[in-house]
């Protein structure tokens, strides 16, 4: 074959490869943008966004790369085929179970192939063949490929290959360096910069890559007005000798006491929803409890998801809707492992402070995290839980098996906090509990039909939950010494999405709280409805009549004012929601301090000293 010729055939070759390339990239696109819609079937009665139909160049570049490392374009295409199929099919279970997209944190939970695999109900032996065959047979591709091209004297120079790597390398670079740069000016992405209570629905407007991208140098929590070091200055003094102010008036030490912080998964009331049951409540047990001691509702923004995210922001006293996004934002994964601030309510303890949840421990970064702000011992499974047995065919561990593990915990002499994370009511939902005495009656005029099987086996499980929890608090309630037990759901479950419009406002996002301390000293306690999970602890120390931190000193002033959520530009209080424009000017300066404080602790220069969390006295 003449120069001439090879060169034509060289220029045709890579004209079709890149014109195949684009077409893959289109059609990749097309469908992660399916994938953000029920049964991918895109609703074209919305708006869509200039951004929405964008990324192919994400996807083209990327395939270039990988085929200037491989030398074969059909190797190639199918990789970046491969891995986007899982994504796209990732993605959809997320939209579908908890009304969220896939962010670009969230791709380290590859590195969990186990936990991932049983929301899938696929066994992680039959997922390692199905992987071991793929690879073969690319294997086995690329090799004959070579061969072929070697015979018939067709193959790519190395050093068009070496050009191809550099450019594709450098464009990846630029992109991962400068996201957002990329996202705006290539992809049309339009950030908004008003508070975003549902980024689904925004996503399915500016189409999936656009709004991934936005994820991976996110700004989480903008930086409040008049954050300097004289301010912060201000806020140290102030607030401790607030702090010591109240102290004088208090008689104890959180440390002398035993803490049970008790987060039940997917955990709900279902008689906060008028009409829901026709007979009665599957949780007379904690419904008492709540309206006999200090109790009642916790606001959560998620439906079918966000543990790790509320668990956080009861151990911190940290608001998660100071955050730009808080739907797409998960500190554990996104930034708490890395910040220089790990002050939680374990500063309280000198005591042995201990994890225990029946479930892995990878996932959002818990055992990392657990570790660096103090945990002394973390029992999850195959590694310190000692009790699996499960209701009927649920795949979870059951709350009664978990009681017998907190107990073990309690047993030891010198445990001060126990930091449980139950599984018992997480999704599937799709198994019956045999010998469960309470059949509940569900209005099918109210909830979906085609939905009432998932939502009668959810509602059985938590009649076991009640059960469970009146066992343990009886067992609290022989101790001798002071015990406190904070039980709270984390979020209604996954049963529930695509229902909110057949309920009002924030009726499925308000779950069960109490507070019950032994030796009578929570009865007849403090009500709370719509409570953010942030004051929590501060309520613990206050009814507890416990010491408290410069920090907590001001919780305690926020939530004597009637302050019970703070978000980034409003405050909930007895009065509703009220934007900062309608605080007054004495409660709106301290609600700014807590906002201060905690860019300052996440995202700032952490100048409040480490007493500032932790001084007590």
């Amino acid at each position: 074959m003449s120069k001439t010729k090879r060169s034509l055939l060289l220029i045709a070759y890579f004209l079709i490869l890149f014109f195949v390339i684009k077409i893959n990239a289109t059609a990749i696109v097309e469908w992660l943008n399916k994938s953000m819609f029920p049964d991918y079937t895109i609703d074209s009665t919305q708006d869509f966004h200039d951004s929405f139909s964008n990324g192919i160049s994400l996807i083209f570049i990327s395939t270039i790369f990988l085929y200037s490392i491989l030398g074969t374009a059909i190797v190639s295409i199918l990789i970046i085929d491969i891995l986007m199929i899982g994504l796209i099919f990732a993605n959809q279970i997320k939209v579908v179970e908890r009304n969220e997209f896939i962010t670009f944190s969230e791709i380290k939970t590859v590195a969990s192939p186990k936990e991932l695999l049983s929301f899938v109900d696929v066994s992680p032996a039959f997922a390692l063949v199905i992987v071991c065959t793929v690879i073969l047979i690319l294997a086995g591709l690329q090799f004959l490929i070579i061969k072929l091209s070697k015979k018939l004297h067709f193959y790519i120079n190395k050093w068009i290959r070496v050009t191809l790597l550099l450019l594709s390398l450098t464009f990846l670079i630029m992109i991962f360096i400068k996201p957002n740069y990329y996202n705006a000016h290539l992809l049309k992405f339009e950030e908004t910069h008003s508070h975003n209570f549902n980024p689904l629905k925004r996503a399915r407007m500016d189409g999936f890559l656009p709004t991934f991208m936005h994820t991976v140098k996110p700004i989480y929590m903008d930086r409040p007005a008049g954050y300097n070091k004289v301010k912060i200055k201000e806020i140290s003094q102030k607030h401790s000798k607030l702090s010591q102010r109240i102290n004088k008036e208090r008689d104890k030490s959180l440390n002398d006491s035993e803490t049970l912080l008790y987060l039940s998964e997917s955990f709900m009331d279902p008689k906060q929803l008028p009409g829901l049951l026709l007979n009665e409540s599957p949780i007379p047990f904690i419904t008492q409890t709540v309206k006999n001691n200090i109790g009642g509702s916790m606001y959560s923004q998620y439906i079918g998801g966000g543990t790790a995210n509320l668990e956080w922001s009861v151990l911190t006293s940290f608001s998660l809707e100071v955050f730009n996004e808080p739907l797409v934002v998960t500190p554990y994964s996104d930034f708490y492992a890395d910040s220089k601030n790990k002050h939680t309510i374990l500063d309280f303890y000198d005591k042995e402070k201990v994890a225990v949840h029946p479930y892995t421990a990878h996932l959002y970064n818990r055992k990392t995290v657990y570790e660096k702000i103090g945990f002394d011992n973390f029992r999850y499974l195959n590694h310190g839980i000692k009790h699996t047995d499960k209701l009927g065919n649920h795949k979870r561990v059951s709350d009664e098996a978990l009681n017998k593990d907190i107990l073990d915990v309690m047993d030891k002499n010198n445990v001060g906090l126990i930091h449980i994370l139950s599984m018992q009511n997480h999704s599937p939902y799709n198994k019956k509990i045999p010998e469960m005495g309470y059949k509940p009656e569900i209005n099918t005029n109210i909830y979906p039909k085609k939905k009432a099987e998932g939502l009668f086996n959810y509602l059985q499980g938590i009649h076991a939950t009640d059960n469970a929890i009146k066992d343990l608090v009886n067992e609290l309630g022989k101790s001798n010494k002071d015990v406190n037990l904070l039980f709270y759901g984390d979020h209604y479950p996954s049963v529930f999405r695509g229902t909110e419009n057949q309920f009002k406002g924030d009726e499925l996002h308000h779950t069960p709280w109490f507070i019950f301390m032994n030796n009578g000293r929570s009865q007849e306690g403090m009500q709370l409805e719509d409570l953010s999970p942030a004051f929590f602890v501060p309520l613990l120390l206050k009814e507890g009549n416990y010491y408290v931190s410069p920090y907590q000193g001001l919780m305690n002033t926020l939530l004597t004012k009637g302050v019970k959520r703070i978000g980034k530009d409003y405050v909930v209080t007895n009065e509703g929601k009220l934007s900062d424009n309608q605080v007054p000017k004495d409660l709106l300066a301290m609600v700014n301090d807590y906002r201060i404080i905690q860019y300052d602790a996440l995202f700032g220069h952490n100048w409040l000293a480490d007493d500032f969390y932790t001084k007590v006295k």
